[in-house]
């Protein structure tokens, strides 16, 4: 009995470690030469930070990335006294790649959105969009970080 159980047990583990899937590498296998980041001021320096901080050192392949920005902000909902009481604001970033050694260039969009409420006080409200604008970045440059390893493995 003992033998039949950990025969099952080994085999199910035996099959299912040798699936053949394979873990995604996300590491940069090029150097950023340089960042341009255009568009809203805030936003744009907190990618280009972000992107900064993953270039690979030790790599031959220099790339530029270029970024361009937009923050909209839309009014979502109103109340019975026809008073805001949420907003939406949507983040549109353009990254183009461009590969310095060979010119080739790929470009990306990426998009996130999100909604936050108006709060008893004008501090209260401008905080809140803050923390929304804050989270919304760091989406999209996670986004960028995983297209741009994407991008690396697949050249």
């Amino acid at each position: 009995m003992k033998i039949k159980f950990l025969y099952i047990i080994t085999s199910t583990l035996l099959f299912l470690f040798s699936c053949g899937y394979k873990i995604v590498d996300n590491k940069i296998n090029f150097k950023i030469n340089e960042i341009v980041a255009t568009g809203d001021k805030k936003i744009s320096y907190n990618l280009k930070n972000k992107l900064s901080l993953i270039s690979s050192q030790e790599e031959d392949e220099l790339v530029k990335i270029n970024i361009i920005t937009n923050k909209t902000k839309s009014i979502k909902e109103r109340n019975v006294k026809n008073q805001i009481t949420k907003h939406n604001v949507q983040i549109i970033s353009k990254v183009e790649l461009i590969n310095l050694s060979n010119m080739k260039s790929e470009e990306f969009t990426f998009t996130k959105d999100g909604d936050f409420n108006v709060g008893s006080r004008h501090s209260d409200t401008l905080n809140n969009e803050k923390k929304l604008i804050d989270l919304l970045t760091i989406d999209i440059s996670e986004q960028i970080i995983e297209a741009l390893a994407n991008y690396s493995n697949d050249s």
